[in-house]
């Protein structure tokens, strides 16, 4: 056998590809000729069999076995213990045969890399230099990304609303648009006959109208095509109701005018249940002619309710147990610059409260009006029990510490006229208190004797003063009151409709109480933007 020197890696992978392809020439030539010469493959398959029956035969005629079977698995696993050893032998040689090809040629090559990687950074290091100098570089040009930003800004800043759940988003990509012939919703948005709806919900769709089918006028485009968020465009393209359908007793309809522009102590005057009370944090502002509210963390204070109010409207001096004004600074609160923020008319919860007594499902037949009240108001009056039982926090670090934040409203407009005549002209965010509550409040004087607190509070008793008596042991809550919503909140639910819980709602049109919250936080834009005070 002729010894060859390999002198280079190249050299030794080209000889094992060499040897490789001569393997692979054998093979297929072996292989060409079992498909092309049957003699041949006769001849192969005979030699094999005949191989195979001498292996056997040798194993059955030892008289040291004992089961064939076990004697060749026995043999088969020695063979390849012995053929992984040999394969890792060989791995090992190459790879002993490749480092010594290295080390030969390392002495030739480091000379010359050592002195490119020295000019390299050489370079790399006057290109600091000249960057060191340049700094501090200029900025790159904003107007590209104010442009970018200002389109991406526009694309979601628009309110998109899904004409069949009424609820609002800003993404079109959630949205699918689809004609007015769209079988599905003649099929499933469909009002039937005996359901009386009170206010007119026709969209302007003949097609739809005859139909009676129920959807948001707002998600109707200029040229009549209609938005459907995915979630309801997949339930009705299966044929299927969605249960976040306004068909699905879940209409709420327009506010009237009598609702609107009703302030804050208003709404609570006409309301058949209090869900909470609210602490109302007052300061005064470097113009010593306005007032602000705290912007700070929310308080809730639940109400032992036993059951709805009948006899409305609710007597002012029942409000200090549902709020309380707390003055936060070291001057005392000045009431008659308060007055304007504790305002009533007479005249908008009278209307109020006879529109919802002909409209609304909750107070139809159930609410009677105090007309006698009512008629012992003056026009224009305040609730002047609101501002006796002002608390007075003097610490001014806490005054301080509440000013941080932002605030949406204008804490400095404080003007609003006591004209009865030009009390609907005001602007709304007049009357309405900027105030997000915060604070604690001992609502059981626990920290307080009860007899004293109860002779105190006898001593300070007023002939005019009223005391609403609701009867009753159990406690009223969302789960067993479907009212509980719509009554507490008769501005949101002009008609009483659109309840969290109804009967009328089967099946997968059941809605919990979460996702009833959900849609109603999302349903059209005056329930993205209304506060809640009470």
């Amino acid at each position: 056998m002729s010894v060859r020197h390999i002198h280079t890696q190249a050299q030794a992978l080209a000889e094992l590809e060499q040897e490789r392809a001569a393997r692979r020439a054998s093979y297929a030539r072996r292989k060409e000729r079992m498909l092309n010469d049957p003699e041949y493959r006769e001849q192969v398959l005979q030699s094999r069999k005949l191989g195979r029956d001498k292996k056997r035969q040798a194993i059955e005629d030892d008289p040291l076995h004992v089961d064939a079977r076990k004697d060749a698995d026995r043999k088969v696993k020695v063979r390849r213990v012995a053929r992984e050893i040999q394969e890792t032998n060989n791995a090992l040689q190459r790879q002993e045969m490749l480092e010594a090809v290295r080390q030969r040629y390392f002495s030739y090559n480091s000379l010359g890399l050592m002195s490119f990687r020295i000019a390299e950074l050489d370079a790399q290091f006057a290109d600091l230099q000249v960057k060191e100098q340049q700094w501090p570089l200029p900025g790159p040009d904003v107007t590209p990304m104010y442009k970018k930003y200002l389109t991406h800004t526009y694309k979601l800043g628009q309110n998109i609303i899904c004409a069949c759940g009424g609820c609002i988003s800003h993404d079109i990509t959630e949205f699918e648009i689809v004609l007015d012939s769209y079988g599905p919703l003649r099929r499933h948005l469909r009002i039937p006959e005996d359901v009386d709806i009170s206010f007119d919900f026709s969209c302007g769709i003949n097609l739809l109208d005859q139909n009676r089918v129920l959807i948001d006028k707002l998600g109707i485009t200029q040229d009549k095509r209609i938005y459907l968020c995915r979630g309801c465009h997949n339930q009705l393209s299966k044929d299927c109701q969605p249960s976040e359908a306004l068909a699905n007793f879940r209409w709420v309809g327009p506010v009237p005018e009598e609702l609107r522009d009703l302030t804050w102590i208003e709404e609570l005057l006409i309301a058949r249940v209090h869900v909470c009370g609210s602490i109302v944090r007052l300061g005064q502002r470097n113009n010593p002619s306005s007032f602000f509210g705290i912007k700070g963390h929310v308080v809730f204070l639940p109400q032992d309710t036993t059951r709805l109010i009948d006899l409305l409207p609710m007597s002012p001096a029942s409000l200090s147990d549902m709020v309380k004004v707390v003055w936060t600074g070291k001057s005392k609160p000045d009431r008659s610059r308060l007055r304007s923020r504790f305002m009533v008319r007479k005249h908008k919860v009278y209307n109020a409260l006879k529109w919802l007594v002909e409209n609304h499902d909750d107070y139809r037949n159930n609410v009677t009006i105090d007309e006698e009240r009512i008629n012992g108001w003056e026009s224009t009056f305040v609730a002047v029990e609101l501002l006796d039982s002002i608390g007075h926090v003097s610490d001014s670090s806490v005054e301080d510490a509440a000013r941080d934040g932002f605030a949406m409203d204008n804490p400095d407009d404080d003007d609003i006229t006591d004209d009865n005549d030009n009390a609907d002209a005001v602007d709304d965010t007049a009357y309405d208190l900027p105030f997000t509550s915060s604070g604690i409040v001992d609502v059981n004087n626990i920290a307080e004797v009860p007899d004293a607190t109860t002779l105190n509070r006898l001593a300070q008793l007023k002939a005019d003063i009223t005391a609403n008596v609701v009867t009753g042991s159990k406690v009223l809550n969302q789960y067993d009151c479907d009212t509980y919503f719509t009554s507490a909140f008769p501005t949101l639910f002009p008609y009483g409709t659109g309840k969290h819980r109804d009967s009328r709602r089967e099946g997968k049109g059941q809605l919990s109480l979460l996702k009833w919250v959900s849609l109603m936080l999302r349903h059209s834009s005056r329930f993205v933007f209304h506060a809640f005070p009470y």
